[in-house]
């Protein structure tokens, strides 16, 4: 399989998942189960391009996760998840079955208000780019 072909998306997924699944307040899902408590956070898609530069071939992916969260918290419970997303995931590189990463960074961050009646009172969206080549 050549570069071109090979995506990271299942390494990626299933690296974030083991880091933050019990180190971050609430549950961590890609499919939020029917009657999942608040708050909790998701993996979202995974977009991802051919990347070269210095001799490393790869992917450029774009990581983001989204936190869901409720009144009783408020948005500072938004707020403090969010920064335990990023403490994690800039400590150290993912460890991937496949794949190795070479570089990633924190992007950007934005806590907003969500529609009360939906029962999601504030959603904080953190993004990284993560480069990552084959083993």
């Amino acid at each position: 399989m050549s570069i071109k072909t090979a995506v990271p998306y299942e390494a990626i997924q299933t690296a974030v998942y083991t880091l933050l699944n019990g180190n971050i307040t609430g549950g961590v899902y890609d499919e939020v189960p029917a009657g999942a408590v608040h708050p909790y956070t998701t993996i979202d898609f995974l977009p991802d391009k051919e990347f070269e530069a210095r001799n490393v071939k790869g992917r450029l992916v774009l990581l983001t996760l989204k936190v869901f969260s409720k009144d009783a918290g408020g948005k500072f419970e938004c707020y403090n998840i969010m920064n335990e997303i990023v403490a994690l995931m800039t400590a150290s590189p993912l460890s991937m079955v496949g794949w190795r990463e070479v570089w990633k960074t924190y992007r950007s961050g934005a806590p907003e208000r969500m529609d009360k009646e939906a029962g999601i009172n504030y959603q904080g969206t953190t993004t990284f780019l993560i480069t990552v080549c084959k083993t």
